[in-house]
């Protein structure tokens, strides 16, 4: 085979593979497009604040949490600390692991994020509607959970002042309202919206809460919903640790009469 015709025979080969480049160059910049074109989950306003937050920043805070449990572990097997203790704490040692939890999300923000931390986790005054949507769903979230209580599993209550003002009203619906309404939930919803957002962190702030009964998780995924709800259309934290407070103060209120 001479020159000319080896050249001939390799022309088409040379073309069809140039074609081939064409093609998968017209096909990637076409893949490229429809991405481009394809709607992205946006954060409402309300959540905007909170925008810098991540799913690393759980992370680090749920590695944070099981290695103090792992601590509170080792001390109990060292003698340090009694089983009886971390099974029925004292109201000094349960302010302890509270400030100690609350400290771990804020030291991981503030590390990762600089100043700004309350800012980010949507510590802000919420509008006067919303201070009355907080008192006016506190109280009818109490009074129902009390009510369906009643009706399935019965139970009595001591109520000591001090766990119900600092723990129920305070500490409780800080730490819990920051981490999964200000920290999980707008990350969530930059995933897959508000209204999924809502629901999956209000599962997981059911299923972390001890429970006995399906009609107790059910109790509080209502309740986590209804938090989370407050929070997306309040742009405020505070509104829904408001709620959370009222709705405590209320159930256990209802729960001693």
């Amino acid at each position: 085979m001479n020159a000319k015709t080896k050249q001939a025979a390799d022309s088409p080969s040379r073309a069809a593979t140039l074609a081939a480049e064409i093609e998968g160059v017209s096909g990637s910049e076409r893949a490229k497009v429809v991405l481009e074109k394809r709607p992205r989950q946006t954060l409402p306003s309300t959540l905007e604040g909170s925008a810098a937050l991540s799913y690393a920043d759980i992370g680090f805070f749920f590695v944070l949490v099981f290695f103090l449990a792992m601590m509170f572990r080792i001390g109990v097997h060292l003698h340090v600390l009694s089983q009886a203790r971390l099974g029925n704490p004292t109201l000094p040692f349960q302010i302890t692991i509270s400030v100690s939890i609350i400290g771990s999300l804020y030291a991981i923000i503030r590390l990762r994020h600089g100043r700004g931390v309350w800012t980010l986790l949507g510590w802000s005054w919420p509008s006067r509607i919303n201070l009355v949507a907080a008192l006016v769903g506190g109280i009818g979230l109490g009074i129902g959970v009390d009510i369906v209580a009643r009706a399935t599993t019965p139970t009595t209550h001591v109520i000591h002042l001090w766990n119900l003002i600092l723990l129920d009203g305070l500490l409780g619906p800080v730490i819990e309202e920051s981490l999964f309404r200000g920290c999980l939930l707008p990350v969530v919803a930059r995933t897959t919206g508000p209204i999924i957002a809502v629901l999956a962190t209000a599962v997981l702030f059911a299923t972390l809460h001890p429970i006995s009964t399906f009609v107790q998780w059910l109790c509080f995924l209502a309740t986590g919903t209804a938090f989370g709800w407050l929070r997306v259309n309040s742009g405020s934290t505070a509104a829904s640790a408001l709620m959370h407070a009222i709705y405590n103060a209320t159930l256990f209120l209802c729960q001693a009469l």
